[in-house]
């Protein structure tokens, strides 16, 4: 493989993987408004980052794919099977010259940890959201004799 070659494969490598840590920020950043925002009173603010998130993550996706293709890519340049290729692999077969592949690596895990643990944190924060409010609603309007208000059919989908 020819130098040009192997700096061009590595530098659109290093692109893709920039590209999806910067969506993956977004994400993070878009998952921290939500999380503000469902401390709130569920209003625009929530609204919008839930809408703005799913075409974050939609775009996220075609990061990913775009890092997949750059790392097949440069596997086929090294004569390794693609499915054996990780960004990982190929930076230590780069020896010294995989240093900025490598920094690239561990900021996107990083940053890929951190949008799993926010999404975790948004995640229970909607579940206690949602029992908080069956349990109010179970308290206005439950039964006098303490049975539960869902199974009575008695419950208003008031959005409809």
């Amino acid at each position: 493989m020819s130098v040009a070659t192997q700096s061009n494969l590595v530098n659109r490598l290093v692109v893709a993987i920039r590209e999806e840590i910067a969506s993956h920020r977004q994400v993070l950043a878009l998952l921290r408004t939500q999380e503000g925002a469902i401390r709130q009173p569920a209003g625009d603010s929530f609204r919008g980052a839930t809408r703005d998130l799913e075409v974050e993550l939609k775009r996220c996706a075609q990061r990913t794919s775009l890092r997949e293709r750059a790392v097949v890519a440069l596997a086929t340049e090294f004569g390794v099977a693609s499915s054996a290729a990780t960004v990982g692999s190929l930076a230590e077969r780069l020896g010294s010259d995989g240093d900025l592949l490598r920094a690239e690596r561990s900021a996107l895990i990083e940053v890929a940890k951190e949008v799993g643990q926010q999404n975790r944190r948004m995640a229970t924060l909607v579940r206690l959201h949602r029992q908080v409010t069956r349990e109010l609603i179970q308290v206005v309007l439950g039964p006098e004799d303490g049975g539960d208000v869902h199974a009575g059919g008695s419950l208003i989908d008031a959005e409809v």
